[in-house]
């Protein structure tokens, strides 16, 4: 399936030039979605623009939250991805959406376990074998995925109106001297950045609401927390009233400690890739008793992890204070907040998306907590229970309200704003 370009996937013991694929391919993300990279205006500006179309769709159709989840993340990545922005005609809309999402449905049916050939290998040279015809029709989708947006990307670059993103900033690095090489790394950077995002970022969010509605007091704890700095904020702001921002941003994020914990709570408590992804042994091994030989596929049990009880004391409760000092300050580098980022893999597969990931999820956690109340449907608690490879809630119902007239109104003229 192209797992040689899939940063996911890609094997780092077999060759030299494996090892330099990867190698690029994460030098890549890091210049672009790296630390310091996350904080650039332009970046985090996508980020707040899309938030703000999410705040307009629940404002008019609540009852949706779990599709507009969703179309809010895809619109995220796919304009950092590839300068695309869903929201603007395009004559190929549709077929590049479409496209992407393709090839991540393939993706998503190849990562997960118990396939027979990862444990027979020779079966993959049996010509019937019904997961060879579903093998090619995924690679011919990721084949597709590489080239199309790639090709969608060049042609805005001529015309002079493309946006930035993770292609074209790789683009004028190159100045027109990029190999065929360099274009199957790029392209494969920017399907990772969006296969990577895209269904865990909307599980998290999905998560949230459903955090809410079962747990109300941290909510309210929560809104009291940033209605108090919102307010401060505006009210010490020397731009005119006309000009101050009415809505949360990334920027806030050190100075909401609460918010953060429950980030990392979230991510916790509904780990969106509960089986983390497949690591290969790349010598014998000997591990409390069990003796563990070299190209064994071993999984890390990431949920289990995140809610062993030794390290989370009631594991199945939501509790933002396990992140926190006693001066209510984030607790960095405690086990707890170190074992939270464990949900975004470890050593060398660590996922390279997560600052942008982290500061997604705050940014709407934020934002969400400033705009909406969420409660129990009027039929009662939803189920909290999950599905898939990614750890996705089960279709639940709640109520979703604006907090006041007011909230309302601002969110429909920055909505009009965008237009």
């Amino acid at each position: 399936m192209a797992g040689e370009l899939c940063v996911e996937l890609i094997p780092y013991h077999q060759d030299f030039e494996n090892k330099r694929n990867a190698e690029e391919l994460r030098r890549l993300f890091h210049v672009f979605i790296g630390p310091r990279a996350c904080d650039a205006q332009e970046l985090q500006a996508v980020q707040e623009e899309e938030m703000l179309r999410l705040l307009g769709k629940l404002l008019e159709s609540p009852e949706d939250f779990m599709t507009y989840t969703g179309d809010s993340t895809a619109a995220v990545l796919l304009r950092l991805a590839y300068g695309y922005n869903p929201n603007q005609a395009h004559g190929d809309s549709l077929s590049l959406v479409k496209i992407v999402q393709d090839a991540m449905d393939g993706f998503s049916v190849a990562s997960e376990p118990g396939w027979w050939v990862d444990s027979f290998p020779l079966l993959r040279h049996l010509s019937w074998a019904p997961f060879l015809t579903a093998a090619r029709r995924m690679r011919e989708d990721l084949e597709r995925l590489y080239r199309v947006p790639f090709a969608f990307v060049k042609r805005e670059r001529e015309k002079g109106i493309a946006e930035i993103s993770f292609i074209s900033t790789f683009l004028d690095d190159k100045d027109g001297e990029e190999t065929h090489e360099d274009e199957d790394l790029i392209n494969a950077a920017a399907a990772s950045l969006y296969s990577g995002g895209a269904e865990t970022t909307v599980s998290s969010l999905d998560s949230y609401f459903l955090a809410m509605a079962h747990f109300p007091h941290i909510q309210t704890k929560a809104q009291s927390i940033i209605d108090d700095y919102m307010h401060s904020t505006i009210r010490s702001s020397s731009s005119p009233p006309s000009t101050r921002r009415q809505f949360p941003s990334i920027s806030d994020r050190p100075n909401l400690p609460y918010i953060e914990a429950m980030v990392y709570e979230i991510l916790r408590w509904n780990p969106s890739v509960p089986l983390g992804l497949p690591h290969v042994v790349t010598q014998d091994d000997f591990y409390r008793g069990f003796d563990i030989k070299k190209g064994t596929v071993v999984w890390a049990n990431i949920w289990s992890i995140l809610h062993d009880d030794t390290l989370f004391p009631d594991p199945d409760e939501f509790k933002p204070e396990r992140y926190l000092d006693e001066h209510g300050h984030i607790a960095k580098n405690s086990k707890q907040i170190l074992a939270a980022k464990t949900a975004f893999g470890f050593g060398r597969r660590i996922c390279p998306g997560l600052y942008l990931a982290e500061n997604s999820v705050f940014l709407a956690i934020a934002t969400l907590l400033f705009t909406f109340d969420i409660t129990p449907h009027e039929s009662g608690l939803p189920e909290i229970r999950y599905d898939g490879f990614i750890s996705h809630p089960r279709p639940f119902k709640c109520r979703i309200q604006p907090r006041s007239n007011e909230i309302a109104r601002l969110i429909r003229e920055a909505v009009q704003r965008l237009h």
